[in-house]
């Protein structure tokens, strides 16, 4: 039974299961199902119990009461007790006189501690053992039984017939035999002759009075004649628990366990549901509000000047993979807990999704907003870990009331892709970002649509050898036919498809286009130079895709360069240097791109295993200041020391490579060597070029 309750209420009228119930709800629901076996138990014992003879009471009327009258007929009749304790009535009628009976009649005493008649009100049935004969031949007679008990109007009065009840019984005596209760009813003439009103005119065998056992059963008179009565047993059997009772108590019972039942399970369900939206609303790991409870939160728009801050974790899922899960989400809440009071006192702090965490504060404060950067980059220590940081960029936006949070959250996700890895880590959002956002997006859509239509091509940039006065090498750029994108410049759309993601289609693309052309490079000692993204080192398969190019073509792996950018390096970790690491062992050469515009410190130019330095063009181009003189200068001698190889980018002049030649390098890119072109005019160029800069010039 409690199975279909339980599976009614939690399947009809829920309309859903929770997915995993909390342990003290399942354990407060299981104890109504042992409530439920207990109370069946106990139901059906005492339905049982109703019908054992345990749960009767008898009451024998002749050995318990001694106050034993003749009930009328008295000159005429003569009582005595037999040897067996039963009772024998000799009546010798002559003249009958009306309403008189042959009989006997039990006066019941009262209680002498509670002052009331005994009850009979739980009685069953009454045994009977009596027998009757007389003189008068062929005739049959039968015995009443009679029990007065007072009625609840009036008071008591021996001699007053009107103050009591009357409800008899009659048989036909004829040894033992049981006699119902219920065939007990009201005597008509006590009705009639004393106007007994309706209410009270019920069976009721409480504060019985007395009991009388005689014949005739009606109000005749006792006809002539002699008459032996014998009354051996005269016993009234009770229950000590009715059925009655039982059924009622049962019909009471259950019901109110049940809606006990019923009552509490809507009340954990409706605590379930309330656990259920408060874990909607909010994310347990992080320890503050979710997306979801911020916005229920603001359901329109603000009421109130709102600024909203997004911070952006850059390097949530490395650290993660690095680490683990729990510890990032232990720096992320050492970090930005502090900062926020549940929004009382301070700004409201809510989780948006991993990499995001917003803050909502009442006024724009640029000194908070450097605060969170300088958390962010002072990072926490962690036993056995060692000091761990976050690297964020902070989005912010201003709300006047009635501005809806969704269009704040557009905002600040537009300032943030705004900010340059150059500029400083937070940016607040003005008017025009949307229009560079819009520009991003709209650069993001052309470059997914150039991807399915094959609409990249590849050029090469020579690489000029002065000592061997000879062609040494290429970088391989990438090129556009897609007339959406021509008016961006390459680094345009390269920086959106780092943001959005796909710089990795890219760069395996461009890789196989280089590996391919690298094949039929036939010249020795040619070095193919391939820019790739800093994602690419920290993803493990990179190494195996490449080394699976490499064997399908054939290839020398280090005929193959890969330049990487010097501000990679600052943040490098050890899944990146487990990637470069796996690219050395292949044999393939590497690169720092634009040296000199980064942040790489001498101590990072000694532990990362690179084979090349490229001097950023902005040193070649102010050559002419002594200070970028001294610069190039340095950076060439410290290639020398560490055994690097030099490329000086963007040599547009012969004056420009003449004084690079005479600071020491070797190795030059740029327009006055030549432009970026096909495969084919490249080899044409390996074939042709021999000589100094000057005399190819001349050809």
């Amino acid at each position: 039974m409690i199975y279909w309750i339980y599976k009614y209420f939690d399947d009809r009228l829920m309309g859903y299961r929770a997915p995993v119930p909390p342990k003290n709800t399942l354990e407060s629901l299981h104890r109504y199902k042992y409530l439920f076996v207990g109370l069946s138990l106990v139901s059906l014992s005492l339905v049982l119990f109703c019908h054992l003879s345990v749960n009767q009471q008898q009451q024998d009327i002749i050995a318990t009461y001694d106050n034993v009258d003749v009930l009328g007929y008295t000159k005429e009749s003569l009582y005595w007790y037999d040897s067996e304790g039963g009772l024998s009535l000799e009546c010798a009628i002559s003249v009958p006189r009306q309403n008189e009976y042959c009989g006997l009649k039990f006066y019941l005493p009262k209680d002498p501690w509670t002052g009331r008649y005994p009850s009979f009100s739980r009685l069953k049935h009454i045994i009977v053992d009596a027998k009757v004969s007389s003189t008068r031949k062929n005739v049959k007679e039968g015995l009443g039984v009679t029990v007065r008990s007072l009625r609840p109007d009036r008071q008591y009065i021996d001699g007053d017939f009107g103050s009591t009840r009357f409800q008899s019984v009659r048989f036909d005596p004829n040894g033992v035999q049981e006699i119902d209760a219920n065939r007990f009813t009201l005597d008509g003439w006590w009705q009639r002759d004393y106007n007994v009103p309706y209410e009270i005119a019920m069976a009721d065998l409480s504060d019985v009075v007395s009991i009388a056992i005689y014949l005739p059963t009606g109000r005749e008179a006792v006809s002539p004649g002699k008459y032996d009565i014998q009354i051996k047993r005269l016993v009234f059997v009770q229950e000590i628990i009715t059925e009655s009772t039982v059924n009622a108590l049962l019909a009471l019972t259950w019901p109110v366990a049940s809606l006990i039942f019923i009552g509490h399970y809507l009340l954990l369900k409706r605590r379930e549901l309330s656990r259920l939206q408060a874990l909607n609303h909010y994310d347990a790991e992080m320890g503050m509000l979710n997306l979801s409870g911020f916005k229920s939160r603001f359901p329109e728009t603000i009421k109130s000047p709102m600024t909203l801050v997004n911070i952006r974790i850059r390097n949530f899922r490395a650290l993660q993979r690095e680490f683990s899960r729990e510890t990032v989400v232990e720096l992320v809440r050492a970090t930005f807990l502090p900062f926020s009071r549940g929004g009382k006192d301070g700004p409201l702090l809510v989780h948006k999704q991993d990499e995001n965490i917003l803050l909502a504060l009442d006024e724009c404060d640029e000194a908070f907003f450097a605060t969170l950067v300088t958390a962010s980059q002072r990072g926490v220590s962690f036993t056995s870990l060692g000091h761990l940081r976050l690297d964020v960029k902070i989005g912010i936006a201003k709300g006047e009331p009635g501005t809806a949070i969704d269009e704040l959250l557009s905002q600040t996700t537009i300032a943030i892709d705004a900010i340059l890895d150059a500029e400083p880590s937070y940016k607040i959002y003005e008017p025009h970002l949307r229009k560079e956002y819009r520009q991003a997006r709209y650069i993001e859509q052309e470059l997914r649509n150039a991807l399915a239509n094959k609409a990249f091509y590849i050029v090469f940039m020579p690489m000029y050898d002065a000592v061997d006065k000879r062609i040494s090498g290429a970088e391989v750029l990438i090129r556009t036919r897609h007339l959406p994108l021509a008016s961006f410049t390459v680094e345009q759309f390269i920086c959106v498809a780092e943001k959005v993601g796909l710089i990795r289609e890219i760069d395996f693309w461009v890789m196989e286009q280089a590996v391919q052309a690298l094949a039929k490079i036939k010249q020795p000692d040619f070095v193919l130079s391939v820019n790739i993204s800093s994602k690419e080192l920290m993803d493990t398969r990179f190494a195996d895709e490449l080394s699976r190019l490499i064997k399908h073509y054939n290839v020398r792996p280090e005929s193959l360069c890969l330049e990487i950018t010097e501000t990679f390096f600052v943040d490098v970790n050890t899944i990146c240097f487990e990637s470069i690491q796996a690219l050395r062992s292949l044999g393939v050469r590497l690169s720092l791109d634009d040296f000199g515009t980064g942040h790489v410190s001498l101590q990072h130019l000694l532990n990362i295993p690179i084979n090349e330095l490229k001097i950023d063009r902005s040193f070649v181009w102010s050559l002419d200041n002594d200070k970028s003189a001294v610069i190039v200068d340095a950076i060439v001698s410290i290639a020398r020391i560490c055994d690097y190889g030099v490329v000086a980018e963007g040599v547009e002049t012969q004056e420009q490579l003449e004084q690079l030649i005479a600071l020491g390098c070797r190795y030059f890119q740029g327009y006055l060597i030549a432009k970026p072109d096909s495969l084919e005019a490249l080899l044409v160029s390996c074939k042709n070029v021999r000589g100094t800069i000057s005399t190819l010039k001349a050809r």
